[in-house]
């Protein structure tokens, strides 16, 4: 199986994992939609895009607009494979965390996955099927300090995944969790990815690697670590 042709949309794709997707895709020859809210951010996205040639298009957009979302889906021809990267995330002591912080983690790497996905899959019934990959993090399955809101997101991510799964697959529809654990992006912030993390480049094969496997192989929730470094 090959990706090459395939439509594939990247939500959060303006740096980082989502960048390198949208990027490791337009290589192995699919037609790429960029999704991302920062314009800085994206432009230089689209230059590193540019560069590769191919067909692409970007589009500014914040996921947690479900009529731009919604809008942006339907006008798509078809829909063969959805990378459900678009996600925020904090640092903080649980009894200093505002109420607002939760709702806004919950906005973006719950309702508004769950919102790309249910719109995402509507187009994947009407065209023959398809494959979604929503990004986690290692956090869905496990506890993390000073992070409560973001591994309960993460958590429910999971669910959602395991949930959906159970009714798609019979209608031609994969859905991978796929949980990778610190990668050397700046979620945090500028000047905050650790070097012995998971590099984007490496994680965003795998996954171009998911999206071609045969129909018939379903991978449902794939964890991966750094390995430890043996000297």
């Amino acid at each position: 199986m090959s990706v090459n042709g395939k439509t594939v949309l990247v939500t959060g794709a303006s740096r980082g994992l989502g960048r390198a997707v949208a990027e490791a895709f337009l290589r192995a020859g699919a037609r790429v939609l960029a999704l991302g809210r920062d314009p800085d951010a994206m432009a230089a996205t689209r230059a590193a895009l540019d560069g590769i040639g191919g067909a692409f298009e970007m589009v500014p957009m914040d996921v947690r607009d479900e009529e731009k979302v919604t809008a942006c889906i339907a006008d798509l021809d078809r829909l063969d494979v959805l990378v459900n990267n678009a996600g925020i995330a904090a640092v903080r002591p649980f009894i200093e965390t505002p109420t607002q912080e939760l709702r806004d983690i919950l906005d973006v790497n719950v309702i508004a996955a769950f919102v790309v996905m249910r719109e995402a899959v509507k187009k994947m019934l009407a065209t023959g099927g398809g494959h979604v990959i929503n990004i986690a993090s290692d956090a869905a399955i496990r506890g993390i300090g000073r992070m409560a809101p973001y591994v309960a997101s993460k958590h429910a991510l999971l669910g959602i995944g395991r949930s959906v799964s159970l009714e798609l697959r019979q209608h031609g529809i994969r859905v991978t969790t796929f949980c990778p654990g610190p990668i050397t992006t700046d979620i945090m912030g500028t000047g905050t990815a650790n070097p012995d993390a998971l590099p984007p480049d490496e994680l965003a094969k795998m996954i171009v690697h998911l999206a071609g496997l045969p129909p018939e192989i379903d991978t449902q929730e794939l964890l991966i670590q750094p390995a430890p470094r043996w000297r």
